[in-house]
């Protein structure tokens, strides 16, 4: 619900900050005194259109920041988590608008600037300005169909939902037949395509571990002169050839020989003679290997070509199908699953086009059991719609819900919904959005709010001036409304008549003077004297009587019972 509402610099208000609590608020004082100025605010700080005109003569910019406690609206918080703003601990969502005369508005939400758009569709649902067109919830079709489903209770809206999942199921499967009945002439290059790109890579027979082991092998085959050089050499060292260098092995052994006979006389020597002979036929052994590498080792040319070959076909194929062998090989595989399924798409096609019927026909099945649920939901509403509005002095006004069969198939359901009003006997029905008189449409929608307070997700509920052109019973009335619709919601009025204004859980006062030549506008929270006071100047103007003063009281006491 809206928590309070600051106001700097804007049209005759210089700094003003209101608090709103639950319940019925109502704002009263003389006209002119500027109570749509609120309103005004409230709505340019949730993102309507605001110009330089707003900014107070002399100044700058003009601010106005609305705070909405949001912590019980688990939707709110679900939309701001999809946008990615973040919410309060506390739940608190302040929503901050300045004005200047470049035509420059700066929007932020908890603090974080934002576009106007992001700023409008995270305010949108939190109030609705009953009065002004363009905001009321209620003038929305598609919330129409919503409200109606919620007041018809869980068996409507678990039958909706149903409807709905076979919608999106029959969707799902008729893009998959789409996508599956393309063309002819793109289906069929795009087997060509497939069967070339699998015929080239089946034909490489390409192994994972294969390009490693050629590249092993041609550095091995380009390197083959210095190998057969070094190898030779290791084997002279080793063993002896024609390097002129005493062989390791006739050193060692020679050594080995001097051991022995030292051993003879010191027998602790025994263990070194045991690790200098193993030496010597380990490097017998090396000798060996390595004479027998130096003779496998030699140059072919041919091999090398045929490695280079290989490794450039590899290199073409990792730049058609992937960056490694193994990732060419997984591109043949699912090439070879989608020719499969392209080469079996008519099978696949009328499989398809039977799920399609069936789901059709499933859905037509449910839809129907939705629109008697509808139905009987909407008689009930129209029952009840009547009855409101003959208590609200409006029993000349028809309301209807419209329930318009539709051929096509939908997540909505096989009709379309919409509240029609008859202004006056005689008058057809028409949208709620066509009816011209502004207070008009206000009762109306009062009288619908009563019926789905219950039901109906929008925190708060503005109504401007509601009882323009109402008197005697009727204002009575809507007052009485006005309470019983602030059990379940926030509800702020703007109103001219005493018999609404007495039904107030809190009351402001505004009213303008003049200060050093500027008007300002002011906002005063009413205690009982001053309501008593506001009530008798609302009663009798500028005579102001005792018996005056007691109906005004007479008139809360009247309300305190009646909300009790």
């Amino acid at each position: 619900m809206l928590r309070s509402l600051y106001i700097r610099n804007f049209a005759l208000i210089d700094d003003v900050e209101v608090n709103f609590d639950k319940g019925l608020t109502i704002v009263t004082g003389e006209t002119g005194a500027g109570k749509s100025m609120l309103i005004d605010a409230l709505q340019v700080a949730l993102g309507s259109r605001a110009s330089a005109d707003f900014i107070r003569s002399g100044r700058e910019k003009a601010t106005v920041q609305a705070t909405f406690d949001v912590s019980k609206l688990t939707w709110m918080k679900k939309r701001m988590e999809e946008l990615g703003v973040d919410c309060e601990e506390d739940g608190l969502l302040f929503f901050s608008r300045e004005l200047s005369h470049s035509g420059k508005n700066t929007c932020r939400i908890n603090g974080r600037p934002v576009n106007l758009s992001l700023y409008r569709e995270i305010g949108s649902g939190l109030v609705d300005m009953l009065g002004q067109h363009e905001q009321q919830t209620l003038l929305d079709q598609d919330r129409h169909r919503w409200l109606l489903d919620k007041l018809g209770g869980p068996e409507l809206l678990d039958q909706a939902v149903k409807v709905k999942e076979i919608y999106t199921r029959w969707r799902n499967t008729s893009s998959e037949l789409k996508d599956l009945e393309t063309s002819a002439r793109e289906l069929a290059r795009r087997m060509d395509m497939l069967s070339f790109q699998v015929q080239e890579i089946t034909k490489a027979q390409l192994a994972e571990d294969e390009e490693d082991e050629l590249i092993n092998e041609r550095r091995l085959l380009m390197n083959s002169e210095k190998i057969s050089r070094l190898a030779g050499e290791a084997y002279d060292y080793l063993y002896g050839g024609e390097t002129g260098v005493t062989p390791a092995i006739e050193s060692v052994g020679k050594a080995l020989a001097s051991l022995r006979e030292l051993a003879e006389i010191d027998s602790d020597l025994a263990g070194l003679v045991e690790v200098l002979e193993t030496a010597l036929y380990q490097m017998e052994d090396a000798a060996r290997e390595v004479s027998s590498y130096r003779d496998n080792v030699e140059y072919n040319p041919e091999r090398l070509n045929q490695i280079e070959h290989r490794l450039s076909l590899i290199k073409q194929l990792k730049y058609k199908y992937g960056s490694t062998v193994k990732e060419i090989l997984e591109y043949k595989d699912a090439a070879v699953a989608e020719l499969n399924t392209l080469n079996n798409r008519t099978e696949k096609a009328e499989e398809l086009k039977a799920a399609i019927k069936d789901l059709e026909q499933e859905w037509r099945r449910e839809a129907k059991v939705l629109t008697k649920l509808r139905q009987k939901a909407a008689n009930q509403l129209e029952e009840k719609a009547a009855k409101e509005l003959r208590y609200l002095e409006m029993g000349g006004i028809e309301f209807r819900v419209s329930l318009t069969p539709t051929e096509e198939v939908s997540a909505r359901g096989m009709e379309d919904i919409e509240f029609l009003i008859a202004p006056n006997p005689g008058e057809p029905l028409r949208p709620l959005q066509k009816i011209a008189s502004g207070g008009e449409l206000s009762r109306i929608m009062l009288a619908l709010k009563v019926l789905l307070s219950g039901v109906d997700e929008v925190p708060t509920l503005i109504f401007d001036e509601i009882d323009t052109g109402v008197g005697g019973k009727a204002l009575q009335a809507i007052g009485e409304k006005l309470a019983q619709v602030g059990r379940h919601r926030q509800v702020i009025c703007v109103t001219h008549g005493p018999q609404v204004a007495c039904f107030a859980d809190t009351h402001y006062l505004i009213s303008k003077k003049v200060v050093n030549g500027h008007t300002q506008t002011s906002v005063e929270c009413l205690d009982q004297t001053g309501r008593v006071e506001e009530l008798a100047r609302m009663l009798a103007g500028r005579e102001i009587t005792g018996v005056v003063k007691d109906h005004a009281l007479q008139m809360l006491k009247m309300s305190a019972a009646y909300k009790k």
